[in-house]
């Protein structure tokens, strides 16, 4: 009795555990997903709207995620106040603790953290272009960890289920 409700738990964390790192890997494709929009929404913006950046917060801060939708308050509220402090330290700062935790690689979160840089050039088009070399990049990126998701996820599941059953025949 006791060895059978042993080797359902040993099966169920195995099991479980596979189960969380397939969700990390869905993760990182809804986080690419809203990295995305929120870019392109940006170069809207800017071309279209001709809006300057601290209204574009407030703009996606309406239109986002929870997790981004704080960063764009709090950016917004910091460089438009009495005391406002510099966009681009702000922008940084801000983006750094909200991609904090996400599952994206260094060079995904650069970009969200270095979108001021790509303001310097003065003519929304060229502004624009910049932005859209990173969207590119992002919808690559998304492309590929989609169709990875799908592989290692079968893998994942299935290697964890292979451990829990080695474990237990180890344990017999």
């Amino acid at each position: 009795m006791f060895k059978m409700a042993g080797i359902a738990c040993i099966l169920a964390g195995c099991a479980g555990w596979g189960v969380s790192r397939v969700g990390e890997e869905r993760s990182r494709v809804r986080h690419l997903k809203e990295l995305i929009g929120i870019i392109q929404r940006i170069r809207d913006e800017i071309v279209y709207g001709k809006h300057t950046m601290p209204e574009i917060c407030l703009i996606l801060k309406e239109n986002c995620s929870p997790a981004y939708r704080i960063c764009f308050q709090q950016i917004y509220e910091k460089v438009s106040g009495p005391e406002a402090l510099p966009f681009d330290r702000v922008w940084k700062r801000q983006t750094d603790i909200c991609l904090r935790g996400a599952p994206l690689f260094e060079e995904e979160k650069d970009i969200l953290r270095n979108m001021p840089q790509n303001m310097a050039a003065q003519e929304e088009k060229l502004q624009a272009e910049s932005i859209g070399r990173s969207v590119e990049l992002l919808v690559r990126n998304c492309r590929r960890a989609e169709e990875a998701c799908e592989d290692k996820s079968k893998v994942i599941l299935s290697v964890s289920l292979l451990a829990g059953v080695f474990i237990v025949i180890m344990l017999i």
